[in-house]
């Protein structure tokens, strides 16, 4: 699968004006996301080999196998584990979660949006750190992410804050002697993504359906928030 993307960032005096505005363009009221916690996992094997997808004992992990074995060959890359909440209610809900894997973006003067191949995969039981240990990654670092969902036709919108956990700050981020979480960027500023997918890059067709939804999309926005290409390096997920 194809995804489109374009980026854009505003202030945090200015958040809930965007959110009205995209209220409006979308026609829906924005749906909030709390806080969607981000697990980022290394590769151990060296490049070329495969990890295996046995999970010992009762484990009972059901994935695309093929799917994600298809992307161990050659570069290494970095692989996230999403957790999806169901329920909006503070300890309500059960978490499910999407293992995701995202490719180098394409060079960027190849179309006026930023394309990836990506491939997410939900594991449906079991559980998750076991099934990447059996991936053969292990895990380096955690992160969340809070803010609003928005649809507009294809497009997805996602206007949303990093923060980081405790234990991922310096021992000076403290308040009253205890570790504090604290947003990766210091300032507040939110950053807002337009984002299309195409279940077959391979079709011009759709694929050009696409990159118009999406520069359409940063045509409406003009003067509200500049939607741009974003940084390949930055959207690099390989593990150097």
């Amino acid at each position: 699968m194809h995804e489109l993307l374009l980026f854009g960032t505003i202030p945090a005096s200015r958040h809930t004006q965007l959110l009205n505005i995209l209220s409006g363009i979308s026609s829906m009221q924005p749906s909030p996301i709390d806080s969607e916690k981000h697990l980022v996992f290394k590769p151990n094997r060296p490049p070329g080999s495969v990890g295996s997808l046995k999970v010992g004992g009762a484990q009972d992990v059901n994935v695309q196998k093929s799917q994600m074995q298809a992307h161990t060959l050659g570069d290494l890359f970095y692989m996230q584990m999403v957790a999806e909440v169901d329920g909006r209610e503070k300890g309500e809900g059960e978490e499910r979660w999407v293992l995701q894997f995202r490719d180098l973006p394409e060079v960027a003067r190849q179309r006026t949006v930023t394309s990836r191949l990506i491939a997410d995969v939900r594991i449906t039981s079991g559980d998750p750190m076991e099934f990447m240990k059996a991936l053969d990654y292990s895990h380096v670092s955690t992160y969340t992410i809070s803010g609003h969902r928005f649809t507009h036709h294809s497009a997805s919108l996602l206007l949303y804050r990093v923060t980081l956990p405790a234990n991922a700050l310096k021992s000076d981020s403290t308040s009253d002697g205890l570790p504090q979480a604290r947003l990766l960027d210091p300032s507040g500023t939110y950053i807002l993504q337009a984002s299309v997918r195409v279940q077959d890059g391979s079709k011009v067709e759709t694929m050009t359906k696409g990159v118009n939804e999406l520069l359409s999309l940063k045509e409406t926005l003009k003067g509200v928030v500049e939607l741009e290409i974003g940084d390949r390096l930055a959207l690099d997920t390989r593990v150097r």
